[in-house]
């Protein structure tokens, strides 16, 4: 009897060892990658690579996507940037994401030329996956991703997993409350990635 209780004491303490040692990791990793996120790289690359998000039925662009396409714009202007990759999925609107990215910096005065579009990335993973199918032709030796800071970590990892390693990251300097919520949903995701692609 003794024993038996001796067990049920023990399990509820290894359960919280478990939650502190979930918890305490949960807590590591926003913090990386919202540091890593943070930290704009200040060089030059081939292209920007543009992860997509909502564009509405008049195929213009969320505020969320607008501040990623702002800051390619941006390294386009500076010269940072010879390139831009903008990838998005179908649209839950009716409006590819890609198309309508294109057309939002077609708008700002980017030529027609500098601007690849892929509407197949519904995913990073897709869309790291059409990019690396696109270099294959366009041999580029460099990317910046631009996305939400909470999204780098895992566009670049997932990026380099495909084998192309020289890939940085600039945030987009849009945010909103949405943003520290959306940190749990990064954390999942990137072991998500980690495990199955």
């Amino acid at each position: 009897m003794a024993q038996i209780l001796h067990i049920k004491m023990r399990i509820p303490r290894r359960l919280k060892w478990l939650a502190i040692v979930v918890v305490s990791w949960f807590i590591l990793h926003c913090i990386y990658i919202t540091i890593d996120g943070f930290h704009n790289y200040e060089g030059r690359a081939d292209v920007a690579v543009v992860l997509g998000n909502t564009v509405f039925k008049d195929s213009s662009a969320s505020p969320w996507l607008k501040g990623r396409l702002d800051k390619a714009l941006q390294l386009y202007r500076e010269g940072r940037v010879r390139k831009i990759f903008v990838s998005g999925g179908k649209g839950e609107y009716g409006v590819p994401e890609g198309t309508g990215m294109k057309r939002y910096l077609l708008i700002q005065q980017v030529p027609d030329s500098v601007i690849i579009s892929d509407n197949g990335g519904n995913n990073t993973y897709l869309t790291a996956k059409d990019f690396i199918k696109l270099n294959d032709s366009l041999h580029f030796s460099s990317a910046i991703v631009v996305t939400s800071f909470y999204h780098i970590s895992r566009s670049k990892f997932i990026i380099r997993k495909l084998g192309f390693s020289e890939v940085h990251g600039v945030h987009s300097d849009a945010y909103f409350r949405e943003d520290g919520f959306k940190l749990f949903r990064e954390f999942a995701a990137f072991y998500k990635y980690l495990l199955l692609y």
